[in-house]
């Protein structure tokens, strides 16, 4: 079976993420996107989790990853389009925080919208609680 056009999109997303391209990140996100980092709340500007809106603030959510941890590992278990526009991936991941030195596991879930052939909405869920531990 053919992966869709929108499923097509996301695998890109990660392909780029996975070869630390971030400006082919970046390019996979609709100008008009909102991301939101497990949580949909306002957030201070250097911290991680909350909403970010248009491609600067996409900038923004990329240079906080960047900022804030080494990527020991990240796999994507499974990608799937549930709807005509939406996509969701799953699987786990190992960060160093940079500040602490404490590694952070855990599983994820990415839910993607599509729209002009770019991530127009992008939520992304973790362990929080984790990452509240190891940056301790």
């Amino acid at each position: 079976m053919k992966d869709s056009e929108n499923k097509q999109v996301v695998a890109g997303y990660f392909r780029a993420f996975g070869q630390g391209d971030m400006e082919a990140v970046r390019a996979h996100f609709h100008p008009e996107c909102k991301i939101v980092s497990v949580r949909d709340t306002k957030r201070e500007a250097e911290q991680l989790h909350g909403t970010y809106s248009g491609l600067a603030e996409a900038g923004d959510f990329l240079n906080n990853i960047a900022r804030l941890f080494e990527t020991e590992a990240f796999d994507v278990k499974s990608l799937m389009e549930a709807e005509e526009n939406v996509v969701y991936a799953h699987g786990s991941f190992a960060h160093k925080v940079k500040a602490t030195g404490n590694m952070f596991y855990s599983d994820w879930v990415q839910r993607c919208v599509i729209s002009d052939g770019k991530i127009r909405e992008y939520r992304f869920y973790e362990d929080s609680a984790a990452y509240e531990i190891a940056a301790g």
